[in-house]
């Protein structure tokens, strides 16, 4: 089957690389020209994306979104709308609701005027002076907004008004960064970037409680900060750059048991996707995109491999 890939590459003059993906293979179909693309999702025919700087003042980032058309093309391109922060790094959105985290800024922002702004700091001493908001989504009910804070080892949660509920925190230092949800809905995974490992919590009708944290790379000695997580079946994967690998769990009830790490092929791999049997790669370090094919749920790397500038997020 024949995909639409979406790269995006987060350098002035970079932008949404277009791709058709079959067969391990990456083709390049188009590009759409943008300033320094964060991140981006699809929504309602739609692409929605986030620009690291369209505020020369203020150094706030952007919001907008395309139209996608039938050959995957980006079209009727919207106006840009502040996100209120400095770095935004990461976005959710169901129906006409847009929400945002700023990294820098250590808030999160439901377009256009909605703010809550995290205070504190935690205990790593370069990386945890500030809060730094880095992930959001929405629960699986969609009642609920959960968002990572990695400067104060923090999950908030929210109403759709942004109205806090509930917080729980992960291990101190660890850094929480992304979220993914089981399939049931009944826990939810956070890859923990400063500690590399992953905290497993049972959701708990957004009362979560946290179960375990399990390490990515027990025997790895090096630098290393963890970045993506995605789930698939019974499996879970999450990226590790440094060590330039992708980790594979098994999830075994409320336990994760780790079963090996692969090379990435990069360098720096902060976004991956699992797209039907491969996982398509993102490595920022290296300016490239490599492709990786699941064999019986374990990836092996493959021979498929693309240059782009700093490539951030594949969709």
């Amino acid at each position: 089957m024949m995909r639409d890939i979406y790269i995006l590459s987060c350098a002035e003059d970079g932008g949404i690389y277009h791709y058709n993906f079959q067969n391990s293979k990456l083709i390049f179909k188009d590009k759409t020209p943008l300033d320094r693309p964060m991140y981006a999702i699809k929504r309602d025919g739609k692409m929605l994306v986030i620009l690291r700087e369209t505020d020369t003042q203020n150094h706030f980032g952007g919001f907008l979104s395309f139209d996608i058309a039938e050959d995957g093309s980006l079209v009727n391109k919207s106006d840009i709308v502040s996100t209120k922060g400095i770095v935004p790094c990461h976005l959710e959105a169901d129906g006409k609701e847009f929400y945002v985290v700023n990294y820098l800024s250590g808030n999160i922002v439901k377009l256009p005027e909605a703010i809550s702004t995290h205070k504190g700091a935690g205990v790593h001493p370069t990386r945890q002076t500030a809060p730094h908001t880095h992930f959001v989504c929405l629960s699986p009910d969609k009642s609920r907004v959960l968002c990572t804070d990695l400067g104060l080892d923090t999950i908030f949660i929210y109403d759709r008004d942004l109205t806090e509920t509930f917080s729980v925190k992960v291990p101190s230092g660890s850094g929480a960064r992304h979220l993914c949800f089981s399939k049931c809905g009944k826990y939810f995974y956070c890859v923990n970037e400063l500690s590399n490992d992953i905290s497993v919590f049972e959701y708990n009708d957004g009362n979560p409680q946290i179960l375990g944290t399990y390490k990515a790379l027990p025997d790895y000695t090096g630098e290393n900060t963890a970045a993506a997580i995605r789930i698939k079946d019974e499996y879970l994967y999450i990226s590790n750059r440094g060590a330039d690998t992708i980790s594979r769990f098994k999830i075994d009830g409320e336990r994760l048991i780790l079963l090996e790490n692969t090379s990435c092929g990069g360098v720096g791999p902060r976004d991956f996707k699992i797209i039907d049997n491969h996982i398509i790669c993102t490595n920022e370090q290296s300016d490239s995109v490599t492709v990786l094919k699941l064999v019986d749920d374990k990836p092996l790397l493959t021979d498929s491999k693309i240059e782009i500038k700093a490539p951030l997020c594949v969709l």
